[in-house]
C-alpha cells in the first residue's frame, strides 16, 4: 500500500506543479510583453531625436558617448543599453508567443528572463487550470508523477531488500552460488 501512496503523492504534486507552470507562463508572458511595450516607447523616443537631427540611431549613440560631458556620455550608454534590453525582451516575446502554449513553460526554463520571471514569482498567485494547455500540463505532470512515484518507491524497496540481504543471517543469493 505503502507504494501506491507514493504514487498517488507524487501524481498529485506533478500535477499541481505543471497544472501551475500554464499560470505562472501566462503571467511571466504578460510582465515580459508589458517591459517590451515600455521599453519599446523609450527607444522609439529617442530613435526619433535622432532622426529628428538627421542622425541614425547607432550614430546618435556615438556622438553622446564620445561627448565631454559625463552626463551625456551616460546618456549615450544608457540609451545603447535600452535598445539592447528592449532587443532582448522583444525577442523572448516573440519566441514565447510563437510557441503552442502546451510547451511554453519548457520555452522559459531554456531562456528565462530572469528579472521579469523573479518579479512573476513574487507576485504569483495559483490558480485552477481552464484552458486547454493548462489542463494538459496537470495531466502530464499527474502522469509524470505517477512514474515517478512509482520509481522512487521501487528504488527504496530495492535498497531495502539489498539491506536485508547484507545483515547477519538475511538471505544472500551470492552466497548460495557459492556454496
Amino acid at each position: 500500500m505503502s507504494g501506491f501512496l507514493a504514487r498517488v503523492f507524487a501524481a498529485l504534486v506533478g500535477g499541481l506543479l505543471f497544472s501551475q507552470s500554464a499560470e505562472f507562463t501566462q503571467q511571466y508572458l504578460q510582465r515580459l510583453g508589458g517591459a517590451a511595450d515600455e521599453l519599446q516607447v523609450v527607444v522609439e523616443r529617442f530613435e526619433e531625436s535622432a532622426r529628428a537631427s538627421d542622425l541614425a540611431p547607432e550614430a546618435a549613440i556615438e556622438r553622446l558617448k564620445q561627448n565631454a560631458d559625463d552626463v551625456a556620455v551616460r546618456q549615450g550608454t544608457d540609451a545603447e543599453a535600452n535598445r539592447e534590453r528592449f532587443a532582448e525582451l522583444e525577442r523572448r516575446y516573440r519566441a514565447l508567443v510563437s510557441t503552442t502554449p502546451l510547451f511554453r513553460p519548457f520555452e522559459i526554463v531554456v531562456d528565462p528572463d530572469w528579472s521579469i520571471a523573479g518579479r512573476a514569482a513574487e507576485d504569483y498567485r495559483p490558480a485552477i487550470p481552464a484552458s486547454g494547455d493548462g489542463i494538459m500540463l496537470a495531466l502530464a505532470g499527474f502522469l509524470a508523477g505517477w512514474a515517478c512515484g512509482g520509481g522512487a518507491h521501487g528504488a527504496v524497496a530495492m535498497a531495502t531488500r539489498r539491506r536485508e540481504r547484507r545483515r547477519p543471517g538475511g538471505h544472500d543469493a551470492k552466497a548460495d552460488i557459492i556454496e
